[in-house]
């Protein structure tokens, strides 16, 4: 018992903090008492992918804080029953019984068809980009921070986006 205190103090001397996922549904009741955009990650069980950016990109603690800082986190199994309701609409899965790798309601809305895939909306809950596939920590980071400080909105060419890449300043990526 005496051992707890000195883990935890080891633990937040290295900065050990993780996503607080929770559910779209759950995102967007705090969206309406506190707005602030929503990072929807979703994913599948099956997919190695999906697991490693879990594992090498999420669980980077200067991510972790900044995605629960600015974002509200959303884990989303794209082949999962959870029951969403999104813009007047509800979403599930009701062939999940029939084929266990049904895909949800939800992501076919959404349009997903890579996992993982990553789904920005903004403070009232409106998409405003999906960005598939595996991501390392910098890429991540990229996207977190332009898509956070509404930089996305100025790179409308491809000339921007390759210089915004080029020029971006890293700083969530520890050491």
């Amino acid at each position: 018992m005496k051992l707890f205190p000195i883990i935890f103090l080891l633990f937040s001397a290295l900065g050990f903090s993780q996503v607080n996922w929770m559910t779209m549904n759950e995102a967007l009741a705090a969206q309406k008492k506190e707005p602030r955009k929503i990072l929807m990650k979703s994913y599948t069980d099956w997919c190695p992918n999906c697991k490693w950016m879990d594992k090498y990109a999420f669980a980077k603690a200067d991510i972790a804080k900044f995605i629960n800082e600015n974002y509200y986190p959303v884990s989303f199994n794209a082949e999962g029953t959870e029951i969403i309701n999104y813009k007047g609409a509800t979403y599930a899965n009701p062939f999940k019984k029939r084929n266990d790798r049904a895909q949800h309601q939800f992501a076919e809305f959404i349009k997903i068809f890579e996992y993982p895939t990553l789904v920005f909306f903004d403070e009232k809950g409106t998409i405003i980009n999906p960005v598939a596939g595996k991501l390392d920590a910098k890429k991540l980071e990229i996207y977190i921070t332009m898509l956070s400080d509404e930089t996305y909105k100025s790179i409308n060419t491809g000339q921007k986006w390759s210089d915004y890449q080029r020029n971006f300043e890293y700083k969530l990526q520890g050491e």
